[in-house]
């Protein structure tokens, strides 16, 4: 099984009549770190993030959980890689890049 696509999970947030802005502000953590949470593993955010969806986070994000649930440590190498909504994944290091 898949990680949840971030439209996906965005789009399951709209749904609740939310938005990741008001979720980041509830828990106290920047917009920027929960947004982050969608393409890169973050604990704290991700945990926001199923919060609000009332789900666990292994729902979403299979691939940064065991098949108990607990959260890898240390994350897959492959967590690390940025994937873009269209074309072909990056590696975090060149995210930022100009293309």
């Amino acid at each position: 099984m898949s990680d949840w696509h971030p439209e996906d999970i965005k789009a399951a947030v709209r749904k609740r009549g939310l938005t990741l802005s008001a979720i980041a502000r509830g828990v106290g953590i920047s917009g920027n770190a929960l947004g982050h949470a969608l393409d890169r593993p973050r604990a704290d955010a991700e945990r926001a993030i199923a919060d609000a969806l009332n789900l666990h986070p292994k729902v979403i994000w299979p691939s940064r959980y065991d098949s108990e649930g607990n959260r890898k440590r240390p994350q897959p190498r492959d967590n690390y890689v940025v994937a873009p909504r269209f074309g072909n994944p990056r590696p975090m290091s060149q995210a930022g890049a100009a293309r």
